[in-house]
Formats: C-alpha cells, structure tokens, sequence
C-alpha cells in the first residue's frame, strides 16, 4: 500500500498536485492520466521519492519515504522509466539482475537465491528464453518486459511505471497493460503506471487516478469512464 498524505508537488511556481490524500490499495493496478504537462511523470517520481515534494509526503505501510535510507527506499518501491537499456553485449538475465541490487552483500556477488528470483522474474513476464540475449537486439515491446522483470527481481510492494507502453504498437500496448495486471492480482503487488493508452488501460486497470487542475481523483474503473471522456474528449 502507498499513500498521499496531503502530498503537494510544484514546478517554479506551478502546483501541480495540492494537498492530495488517496491511497493505493495492494493488488491493483491504477494507471494515472491526465493531460499533456498535467505533472503525472512529476507525481510518479515523487511516489518514488526521486524527487522531493513541497510539502506532504508519502507512505508505504507506515513509513514516510523521507525518513527511510535510500536501500531502504529501494526494497520498498521499484520504479520503471521510460528510458530503455540498450548497451551492447549486456544480456537479459543480467538486466534483470540488477534488481537484486538493493539485496546483494557490499561486493555485489549473487547468491544462489538472487539466480532464482532472476529466473523467476524472467518466467513471470514469459521471457525466459531471452535470458541470455543482447538486450539491445531485443524490440520494444521485449525491452519492456524485461524492465518490469527487473523491477519484479528487485521483490518490492510497489511498482512504478512511466508511460510503460510508449513507443509500441497498439498489439504490445494491450499485452503490457494485461501483464500488469495479472502481476497486480497475482503477487499482491501495488502497481502505478502513467499512460496515455486509455483504450489498453480501461478493460484491465481496477482504477484510475485522475490528474487535473492540480487535484487527484481515484475512482474505479466504472466511475472514472465518464470523466475520461471529458478529460480526453472521447
């Protein structure tokens, strides 16, 4: 579970989030939306206490994010951009292990159990068999799988993502979305993505929070399909 506690973002002189209060429940999948420069890349790397909010903070089961260490931080929340890995000759498997790192003794040796949790991040987006591929022959959609493996590997409550579907085609869109998803349900995971792909997100997301004029509404899906269409004049 991750909360707002009257959270409060800005940008020079711009809020952009006011005195927010909402809470991720575990198990669900939430994407964020709102308009072009609404903030939802700022609120996300708040939630991620990569940047820092202007008053307010934010909880995990108790624990304001300011006060933890940054390992701490790292075993609670694992944060996916929407930047790509693509160094030449680094594998897959080793991508992934990078998860581990929060984990892993001052030497940064793995350990039997890191293999294991590798492998089974791997199997959990179905990209086993890339495990010792070059991750820069991988296409978008592969790329993309491989970051949430690597978040997976890192075995934290909370998952963030920025516009994990960008950059793919509308088939690949919908897959992602629906492995959130399944993650979502079947780990227990609290699992945030910002997106623009209303039509991916709406048959799989169990809610939506909503970014718009510097307020932040968290409404089911059912009750957020009416305001989406204002938002986004659908």
């Amino acid at each position: 579970m991750i909360a707002l506690d009257r959270l409060t973002l800005a940008y020079g002189n711009k809020v952009i989030l006011n005195a927010a209060d909402t809470t991720f429940g575990r198990g669900t999948l939430t994407a964020l939306i709102g308009r072009n420069g609404a903030g939802k890349s700022t609120l996300l790397r708040a939630l991620a206490a990569i940047d820092t909010p202007h008053s307010g903070a934010v909880v995990i089961d108790s624990h304001p994010l300011h006060s933890l260490t940054a390992e701490e931080r790292a075993r609670l929340i694992a944060f996916v951009s929407t930047q790509r890995v693509r160094i030449a000759n680094l594998s897959c498997q080793d991508v992934v292990a990078i998860g581990r790192a929060p984990y892993t003794n001052w030497l940064g040796r793995m350990q039997e159990q890191d293999h294991e949790i590798v492998s089974s991040a791997l199997e959990a987006v179905g990209m086993t068999d890339f495990a010792l591929r070059s991750i820069d022959s991988l296409s978008d959609g592969e790329c993309q799988r491989i970051m949430i493996a690597r978040a997976l590997a890192q075995q934290t409550p909370v998952i963030l993502l920025d516009e994990p579907t960008a950059f793919l085609d509308i088939p690949t869109r919908f897959e992602i979305c629906r492995l959130l998803a399944d993650l979502a349900h079947s780990s227990g995971k609290t699992i945030i993505f910002s997106t623009h792909d209303i039509d991916a997100a709406l048959p799989v997301c169990d809610n939506f929070a909503i970014l718009d004029n510097a307020t932040l509404a968290l409404q089911s899906r059912e009750q957020a399909a009416e305001k989406i269409k204002t938002l986004f004049s659908l």
